[in-house]
């Protein structure tokens, strides 16, 4: 063998042991990239979802919103049928007035029971100050025990008399409804005044946040049922991915990481996002029977990738989206996910906050574990 063969063996020899020694630390920083920042594909975008159900029943009137609709909050989404309910306000008004006028009457009764109280008392002390004048004179044979025995038994009666009045001042009094300076006919009548208007007022469903109208199926002249959701109103405020990682993954991932999210309608832009809050439990995937019933709806379901061989739970990890909306945000959207765990967390635990306030919206407060 000459010496340009044997050097291109040794060349061949040192090339072939660099390829695998690149390879092993290119595995070996994979790795560590995967181990430090977990990633997954498994994930959905999500937002606030409100059912729009108006407070009382009646038929809809007008509906003044389409599907897929953005409205503004106290925008005016749908009215319902207002006359039964303005009916009961006239009614509830007349009921007031009326309540008012016996009050007044009944005022008058008191000042009117008040006066004869007043003069059975009077009467009764003259009657009683007269009887205990007459002994002297009985004692001195001016009357006779008659006179005595008459003038005993009138004081009596008159004593009695203001006692019977007593007792209808108190009647008088009591059907008057006073209490602690409070009239509570009065009141009572109304509060149901203003209970009456209240369920007017909801004859006009109003928009309770900043969204978009989805899952509109309804027309005017359908009946709408108290708390029956008529349709739903997507919240713009706060967008954010639920993110399923796997639960080897979730000891190194605490609120407040920073996240990278790409959404597959626009899979080329680097979305910012922050860990919101890291999953306690979700529905058990071989045991439905350890759950009390309904605690399905109560708990997030994550199905598994394969059922033929034991995998790792998934747990949906809930990622603030940190970007302004934009038309590629649609709820349900398919996204993936990468949480750098080796970052801080007091600069994300500070922009949740922030985004709590600006919102109005409550957040679940980052906890060390």
């Amino acid at each position: 063998m000459n010496a340009e063969a044997r050097l291109r063996q040794i060349l061949g020899r040192i090339f072939s042991v660099a390829i695998i020694l690149a390879a092993v630390l290119l595995a070996r920083a994979v790795g560590v990239d995967l181990r430090n920042n977990p990633r997954t594909e498994d994930a959905q975008v999500r937002a606030n979802v409100i059912g729009v159900a108006p407070q009382v029943g009646g038929a809809v009137k007008e509906i003044h919103v389409v599907d897929n609709q953005a409205v503004r909050r106290g925008d005016l989404l749908m009215e319902l049928d207002a006359r039964p309910y303005a009916a009961e306000v006239e009614l509830a008004r007349a009921r007031l007035q009326l309540t008012e006028l016996e009050i007044r009457a009944d005022e008058e009764q008191i000042a009117a029971a008040e006066a004869t109280v007043r003069e059975r008392e009077a009467r009764a002390l003259y009657a009683r100050s007269y009887f205990e004048r007459l002994p002297r004179l009985e004692a001195k044979r001016f009357i006779t025990p008659d006179k005595l025995d008459s003038a005993r038994a009138d004081a009596e009666a008159l004593e009695a008399q203001v006692k019977v009045a007593r007792a209808e001042l108190d009647r008088a009094r009591n059907l008057l409804g006073e209490v602690n300076g409070w009239n509570t006919r009065r009141e009572a009548a109304a509060a149901a005044l203003r209970d009456a208007e209240l369920k007017l007022s909801y004859c006009r469903v109003y928009a309770p946040c900043d969204g978009y109208v989805t899952n509109l199926q309804i027309t005017p002249g359908a009946y709408a049922g108290p708390g029956t959701q008529m349709f739903s109103l997507v919240d713009r405020k706060i967008w954010y991915v639920l993110a399923n990682f796997r639960e080897t993954d979730l000891k190194r991932i605490r609120p407040g990481m920073p996240a990278e999210i790409y959404l597959m309608t626009d899979s080329r832009r680097k979305l910012k996002g922050i860990v919101q809050g890291v999953p306690k439990a979700v529905y058990p995937l071989e045991a439905p029977s350890a759950l009390t019933p309904g605690g399905e709806g109560v708990l997030s379901r994550v199905s598994p990738t394969l059922n033929f061989i034991l995998l790792a739970q998934r747990y949906p990890v809930r990622i603030v989206i940190d970007e302004p909306e934009t038309a590629s945000f649609r709820m349900g959207g398919s996204a993936s996910a990468i949480v750098h765990t080796g970052r801080g967390t007091r600069e994300g635990e500070a922009r949740l906050r922030e985004l709590q306030r600006s919102s109005g919206l409550p957040f679940n407060s980052p906890v060390d574990e």
